[in-house]
C-alpha cells in the first residue's frame, strides 16, 4: 500500500507544450509574448547550468507558465469552471480515490502471520547489529590498510556480548561510543552488500568470529539477539505483512489483466521524460492490458503530475532501461488500480471536493500577487501604460522573469493545477529548433564568460570547457546506502 500511496500523487509541478513554431529565433511564445533564443541562450550561458537542451527547455517552461498565469490575468479569467477545475486537479483527486479504495481492499494485511515475529527475525526479514568500525580512507597505503587491519584484529581478540557496547569507545564511527555501535534494524539491501554478507554469516546472539571489510574499512559486528529488539520488530513486521500483501495484490491484478508491456517502451518513456507534452497528443501504447492500454499521453500527464523536487525526470532519461520499464509497469498497475476504484465506486465527497477546489483558487490568487499581475489593479495600471492589458501584463511578468534569473526577485510556484489549468485554455509554444540555437548559443556565451574570467582570475564557470574538474566528494562515513 505505501508504494502504490507514493505513486499516486497529489502533485505540483510544471509542465510545457510542445509547439512546431518555425521561426529558429524565437524559443517559445505565450499569448501575445515570445522568448527569444538570444535572451534564453543569455540567460543558460551566463549561468551555471549544463550547457543541455533539457535545461533550455526547463528554463522555458517556467517563462510560459508564468505568461499564461498573467494572460488568465490579464482576461480576468478565474480558472474556477469546476470542469476546468477538476481536470486541473486529476492526480488529487485520483489520490484520493485510491486511498479510499486501499482503505477498503487492505483491511486485515497488516494482521496476517506468516509466523512469529521471533521466527521471522531469525529467518532474516530485518536484521539488526551493533559494529565498531575501524577506518580506512579513500587511497590508504597497504601499510595503513594493514595498520587498520591489526588494529581491527586487536580489539575482535577482546570482544564479547556482554563488553560490545562498551567497547563501541573505540570505533572510529561518529556517535559510536554513544549508540554502543547500534545500527538498529534494518532491512535487506539497506547496508552495503559485503556488511549484510557479513552479518548474515553470523549466529544471532554472537560477535562474528572474522573481520568484516568494506570500503569504510574494517568492522567488528555482533548480531543482536531477538529479544533486544523485539518491541522494534513487532511494527516492521506489520509494515512487512502490508508490503507483502500489497505486493501479492499487485501482482494478481498485473497478471490477471494480460499486462504485455511494448518492446520499444524504454526508449519511448525516456522520450516522453525530456519533454512530457511533446506527446499530448500520442495515442502509441507503451503497454497494453485487458480493456485498455498505457497511451505515451497518458503516461506525459503522469510524469508530468509529480513534483520537480523528485527528479522524476531527468531520472528516468538516466536510468538503465530495466528500471524504466519497471517504471512503466508501475504507471500500468496505477491505471488498473484506479479502474479498481472506479469499480469499488470510490468517490470523492463534497467535502473533500471543496477542500481541493479552495486550495485551487488560493494558489491562483497566490500566483497573480507574486507575479504582480493581481486582475483588481490591472486595469488602471494598464490604462497608465496605454491601455493594452494583455500587453501590459506580458511585458511585467517579461520583467519579473528577467529579474528571477539574476536572483533579485523570489522564485514563485506555479503548481501543477494551475498549469495545466492555464496550459489547456490558452495557446503557447516552445520551439524545438529554437532551444537547438539557444543551445549553441549559450556555448558561445559561456565560453566568452569564461574568458573573460580566467584574465581576471576567477575560476570557469562549473562544467564549462576548460573549468577545473569537481572535487571528489568525501565517502560519508557509514555502513548505510
Amino acid at each position: 500500500m505505501k508504494s502504490y500511496r507514493l505513486t499516486v500523487l497529489s502533485a505540483v509541478a510544471f509542465a510545457v507544450a510542445c509547439g512546431a513554431a518555425s521561426n529558429p529565433d524565437v524559443a517559445a511564445t505565450a499569448g501575445n509574448q515570445q522568448l527569444s533564443t538570444a535572451r534564453l541562450a543569455e540567460i543558460l550561458g551566463s549561468s551555471q547550468a549544463p550547457l543541455e537542451k533539457d535545461v533550455a527547455r526547463s528554463i522555458a517552461e517556467l517563462w510560459v507558465n508564468y505568461q499564461l498565469v498573467g494572460v488568465a490575468a490579464a482576461k480576468g479569467d478565474s480558472l474556477n469552471d469546476p470542469k476546468v477545475m477538476q481536470d486541473a486537479l486529476w492526480s488529487n483527486l485520483d489520490n484520493i480515490r485510491v486511498k479510499k479504495f486501499y482503505d477498503q481492499v487492505s483491511k486485515g494485511w497488516d494482521a496476517q502471520v506468516p509466523g512469529t515475529d521471533e521466527e521471522r527475525y531469525k529467518k532474516g526479514e530485518a536484521y539488526a547489529a551493533r559494529h565498531i568500525l575501524i577506518k580506512t580512507e579513500q587511497g590508504a597505503t597497504p601499510e595503513q590498510i594493514a595498520a587498520a587491519k591489526a588494529k581491527a584484529e586487536g580489539i575482535l581478540k577482546q570482544a564479547t556480548p556482554a563488553n560490545f557496547a562498551s567497547l563501541a569507545a573505540k570505533s572510529d564511527e561518529p556517535g559510536a561510543k554513544e549508540r554502543g555501535g547500534d545500527l538498529g534494524l534494518f532491512g535487506k539491501g539497506m547496508m552495503v552488500p559485503e556488511f549484510e554478507k557479513c552479518v548474515q554469516t553470523i549466529d544471532i546472539g554472537s560477535v562474528g568470529k572474522d573481520l568484516c571489510q568494506t570500503s569504510f574499512g574494517f568492522h567488528i559486528i555482533y548480531r543482536t539477539p531477538f529479544a533486544e529488539v523485539a518491541d522494534k520488530f513487532a511494527p516492521v513486521a506489520k509494515q512487512r505483512n502490508v508490503a507483502i500483501a500489497e505486493s501479492t495484490y499487485l501482482a494478481k491484478l498485473e497478471t490477471g489483466n494480460e499486462v504485455k508491456v511494448a518492446s520499444n517502451a524504454n526508449v519511448k518513456a525516456k522520450a516522453i521524460a525530456r519533454n512530457p507534452l511533446g506527446y499530448a497528443k500520442d495515442d502509441e501504447a507503451l503497454a497494453t492490458y485487458k480493456g485498455g492500454k498505457l497511451t505515451a499521453a497518458r503516461f506525459a500527464e503522469w510524469l508530468a503530475a509529480y513534483p520537480p523536487s523528485s527528479q522524476i525526470r531527468p531520472q528516468l532519461v538516466q536510468a538503465p532501461d530495466s528500471l524504466v520499464i519497471k517504471f512503466v509497469s508501475q504507471i500500468v498497475r496505477n491505471e488498473l488500480v484506479l479502474r479498481q476504484a472506479d469499480s469499488a465506486k470510490a468517490t470523492v465527497d463534497t467535502a473533500e471536493m471543496s477542500n481541493l477546489f479552495l486550495n485551487y483558487k488560493n494558489a491562483i490568487s497566490q500566483a497573480w500577487n507574486a507575479l504582480g499581475v493581481d486582475p483588481a489593479k490591472l486595469a488602471n495600471e494598464a490604462k497608465a501604460a496605454g491601455g493594452d492589458k494583455e500587453k501590459f501584463v506580458g511585458t511585467k511578468i517579461d520583467e519579473f522573469f528577467g529579474k528571477l534569473v539574476k536572483n533579485e526577485v523570489p522564485f514563485v510556484d506555479v503548481p501543477y493545477p494551475v498549469a495545466r489549468a492555464v496550459q489547456k485554455k490558452y495557446a503557447f509554444a516552445i520551439n524545438e529548433a529554437g532551444l537547438d540555437k539557444v543551445l549553441e548559443t549559450a556555448k558561445t556565451v559561456r565560453a566568452t564568460a569564461d574568458s573573460l574570467k580566467a584574465k581576471n582570475g576567477v575560476p570557469a564557470t562549473p562544467g564549462a570547457p576548460g573549468a577545473a574538474p569537481a572535487a571528489p566528494q568525501p565517502t560519508p562515513d557509514t555502513t548505510k546506502k
